[in-house]
Parts: structure tokens; sequence; C-alpha cells
């Protein structure tokens, strides 16, 4: 369980100013592979299901 801790605004903000920073090429990299694990996700997941929509056994 996570604790609540209450900070006062200035160290809010010094929480929030030294997050990491990301490049736009960084950000677009990673939206390009979650996109992608995200498609061969429900492509499997669509696989997984029959027609029916019952679970076929895969074997594993």
């Amino acid at each position: 369980m996570k604790a609540i801790v209450n900070l006062s605004s200035e160290e809010m903000l010094k929480v929030r100013y030294n997050q990491p920073r990301v490049s736009l090429e960084e950000l677009r990299l990673q939206e390009a592979q979650h996109r992608q694990a995200s498609e061969e996700f429900f492509k499997v997941a669509k696989n997984a299901i029959s027609k029916p929509g019952r679970v076929k056994v895969v074997a594993g």
C-alpha cells in the first residue's frame, strides 16, 4: 500500500520539474512500439477465441 504524502507547492514543483524529459523523436518511437504491441496483442487474442466465443485450449 502506498502512503499519501502532503507536499508543499514548492516541493511539488521541484518533483514535477525533475521528471525525465523525452524528445519528440523518442515519444514517436514509444507510440509506434505501443501501437505495434497492441496490434500483436489483439491479433493473438482474436485468434485465441473461437467463432462461438469460447476460448480455445492452447498447449503450452
